[in-house]
């Protein structure tokens, strides 16, 4: 589980801190019109519409997508016209900074109406009230709209809404129970049945009269699969351990799912310690109508033995020729295999490369093709890659020093992606033929953006002091400069993420690339560093000894930084700063309490400051103090005496990932063992990953205010 996400989300989309929003591409962008001011402001590097859900229609060709334009967040039409061009159109009216999430979009089955969640936070924890509003929180409710009307309809509360493929009905969750609705009736929603767990996973059968789902049970789930015309449930393999993935086989007669053993409820042992190896997890099938099940294949012991989700999408998929494709660290790199149910006893074959990362997959519609976004021969970019589900040579799909992830095929076999380059956001784009892209624009119509202000980074690997290498992108500003210069390092979030030569396709991730491209604008060298810890770089580097509570080994990551920065030869040493966000916040901390002769100046954004007081296990009766003595030497609290730099500590305080009290904790001890007074920047009733424009604004014009007060003029 990360720090951004709930139990039940950790379980379905893997570990990570959930920092979310998606990006624009700026081929269809136009330089702003003023070519002689090369300034850039925040706001302008935040104005680009950024996409996320990218979605192909069951039949046609279009593909739709949520776009969030400045806090107004739509849903938009994407549609390939017989001359080859793709209009564009904004189906819903959001208008305004308004705090209203959208997620979850599903097509009907017919494509005449799209279906999402909308409000509420999708971090989870309930309501909220980012605009602090007299009429009170938002509440998460499931809506359509319909493609030719315009027509939005509510269904009310509600999360996490799947369309069935047959017919009209949708099923969503409500307070943890199935509920069950129908888009061309204007009878309410009504309750499919009541279970003693959480539902979440919902799946419906091809043929729409089953309805898969995982009944979530404190530190176990079993998989149900409910015939709707009479609402009996089908208990499939009922054990003690956690199900996940479900996934139906093409004639509906059978249903797989991902079984990982039961670990005790605890956050630490789960999520902040090493896990390279440990109780195996295993592919189970299912017959739906006896209700018999049988573990198909057990992953080897050793590395790979413990279940690592794919990042961007569904990690279980099943071919049209009876094979489940998912993702295996059996090399130490997370790849994709194959496995043939139609022979005993058969191995998975590895489909993607070694030494590589899968972040994202899908199957053509013959379903007889994988399609998969990956690091493969560039290992600080995203490219998709073909290969038959059977087993063969990959074919790289798309061409170009570019970022492409979240793959989607039209009923044709089109295939759409979201498209980024190191100076155009983010886009949903169709990938022609030769590799190249025919980008849409995000929101409806080109808009003004500043690519060409913008500076490519460049790759950068230095070693820890421990020996290990460590990936960096370095934004240099633009022009000769004729002294030495100031310079920040940035960290992300997750950890269990990794930033990228460009536009990033999830979350503030794409904030932060913006953050850092702006104070290049404004003279500062930046390194975002891709600490240990992270994706992207195997599965030794993301579960490193010593990690986290278990040693703080991050820190080294640190120093090594900063030794780079000053070889250079081009960076005052005495004007380095430091900031970042979530986990981010954590590598702040650490740099100010534990390398106080190197840093001038640091923004410490929702960080963790204390592990013993977020993981209470470490204190728990009968927990080992030597463990919670490590937990506290990890800490940027233990070492709170050291610290000397100025602090701008940020926080939203309806934070549902990193309690708000982490940030009054350091504050407490800041004021009462230095003669450091932090400044602070408090959000409030904002949540981890703020969901106001308005927020990120004001934070990163804070942060750029701060960092300029102690590292723009040499001995300040």
């Amino acid at each position: 589980m990360t720090l951004s996400e709930s139990p039940d989300r950790a379980r379905q989309r893997g570990a990570g801190l959930l920092l979310s929003l998606c990006l624009w591409l700026g081929a269809t962008l136009a330089p702003q019109a003023d070519a002689a001011d090369k300034s850039i402001s925040i706001e302008d590097l935040l104005s680009a519409p950024f996409p996320s859900g990218l979605t192909a229609a069951p039949t046609g060709e279009q593909v739709a997508w949520i776009a969030n334009y400045q806090g107004a967040r739509n849903v938009y039409l994407g549609q390939a016209g017989k001359d080859g061009k793709i209009a564009v159109r904004a189906l819903t009216r959001e208008q305004g900074d308004n705090g209203v999430e959208l997620a979850d979009l599903q097509w009907s089955h017919d494509a005449s109406t799209l279906v999402f969640s909308r409000g509420g936070s999708l971090e989870g924890g309930g309501p909220v009230n980012p605009l602090s509003s007299a009429a009170g929180p938002i509440a998460m409710e499931i809506a359509s709209v319909r493609l030719d009307s315009g027509e939005v309809r509510s269904f009310g509360p509600g999360s996490n809404a799947v369309t069935s493929p047959v017919n009209d009905d949708i099923a969503f969750v409500r307070a943890g129970q199935i509920w069950i609705a129908n888009l061309s009736q204007a009878a309410a929603a009504t309750q499919l049945i009541q279970d003693a767990g959480a539902a979440s996973e919902l799946s419906w059968s091809p043929d729409g009269k089953r309805l898969a789902f995982a009944s979530n049970r404190k530190d176990y789930s079993v998989i149900g699969v409910i015939e709707v015309a009479s609402k009996n449930i089908q208990w499939l393999s009922p054990g003690v351990d956690h199900d996940m993935s479900l996934r139906w086989s093409r004639d509906g007669k059978r249903l797989a799912w991902v079984r990982y053993p039961s670990l005790p409820i605890s956050f630490w042992t789960d999520a902040f310690f090493a896990k390279r190896a440990g109780d195996p997890w295993s592919v189970w099938v299912g017959d739906v109508t006896t209700g018999s099940a049988n573990k198909v294949w057990t992953a080897d012991a050793g590395p790979g033995s413990v279940f690592q989700p794919i990042e961007g999408s569904a990690s279980l998929l099943w071919t049209a020729d009876n094979r489940l494709l998912f993702p295996w660290e059996k090399t130490g790199w997370l790849r994709l295999y194959s496995l043939d149910l139609s022979q005993k006893g058969a191995r998975p074959v590895a489909l993607s490369q070694d030494g590589a990362e899968v972040f994202s997959m899908t199957v053509d519609p013959a379903g007889r093709e994988a399609i998969y976004s990956s690091n493969a021969e560039d290992d600080d970019h995203r490219h998709l890659w073909r290969v038959p589900a059977k087993g063969g040579k990959p074919q790289r799909t798309t061409k170009g020093e570019s970022i492409e992830d979240f793959p989607v095929l039209t009923e044709s076999g089109a295939l759409f992606a979201l498209h980024s380059t190191a100076r155009n956001p983010m886009a949903p784009a169709l990938v022609q033929a030769d590799g190249s892209f025919k980008t849409m624009p995000a929101s409806g119509e080109a808009l003004s953006f500043p690519s060409d202000r913008l500076v490519v980074p460049q790759r950068v690997v230095f070693k820890s002091p421990d020996g290990l290498s460590v990936h960096g992108q370095l934004f240099a500003p633009a022009g000769k400069k004729s002294s030495k210069q100031p310079a920040v390092l940035f960290f992300h979030g997750g950890p269990q993420r990794q930033m990228l030569l460009g536009w990033h396709p999830m979350g503030a991730y794409t904030h932060m690339y913006a953050m850092n491209q702006f104070l290049a604008s404004k003279g500062y060298v930046v390194l975002s560093v891709n600490y240990r810890g992270g994706t992207g770089y195997g599965l030794n580097f993301r579960e490193p000894d010593d990690f986290a509570a278990g040693g703080g080994s991050e820190a080294r990551d640190i120093g090594g930084a900063v030794e780079y920065l000053k070889s250079r030869g081009d960076i005052d040493p005495a004007r380095i700063g430091v900031y970042g966000m979530s986990y981010g916040g954590i590598m702040t901390s650490l740099a100010l309490a534990k390398f106080p002769q190197d840093f001038a100046v640091g923004v410490d954004m929702a960080g963790v400051h204390n592990w013993k007081a977020i993981l209470p296990d470490l204190t728990a009766p009968g927990a080992s103090a030597q463990v919670a003595e490590v937990a506290w030497q990890s800490s940027a609290l233990s070492s709170i005496k050291n610290w000397r730099a100025p602090v701008l500590i940020v926080h939203g305080d309806d934070d549902r990932a990193v309690p708000f009290d982490q940030s009054v904790e350091l504050v407490r001890g800041l004021r009462e063992h230095t003669n450091v007074e932090p400044e602070l920047l408090v959000l409030p009733n904002e949540v981890h990953d703020f969901i106001l424009h308005r927020s990120w604004r004001r934070v990163f014009q804070a942060t750029h205010e701060f960092l300029d007060r102690y590292l723009q003029q040499p001995g300040s």
